[in-house]
């Protein structure tokens, strides 16, 4: 009976540790392709936005006007004023 239950645990541990190594391996697989994913799309979005024919870049380091940010839009300004 004694013998049963030390045998019942240690399976129980080494069950629970295999699982615990199997996801471990799994969530950090997935983070690699999850931050691939994202890396990848970011520099889609960077190249589009730096090819795009209507962005004339500043020294500034201003892409172009920006009519969704006012600031951005004053700071491209002074730029090209030479403020």
């Amino acid at each position: 009976m004694h013998e049963a239950m030390t045998e019942e645990i240690n399976y129980n541990k080494g069950y629970d540790k295999g699982w615990a190594d199997a996801q471990e391996h799994l969530s950090k697989k997935f983070e690699k392709a999850i931050l691939k994913a994202k890396l990848d799309s970011y520099e889609k979005g960077y190249r589009a936005g730096a090819n795009q024919l209507s962005n004339d870049p500043c020294v500034c380091g201003f892409w172009g006007r920006s009519h969704s940010n006012k600031i951005v839009s004053d700071w491209y300004d002074d730029c090209e004023n030479g403020k």
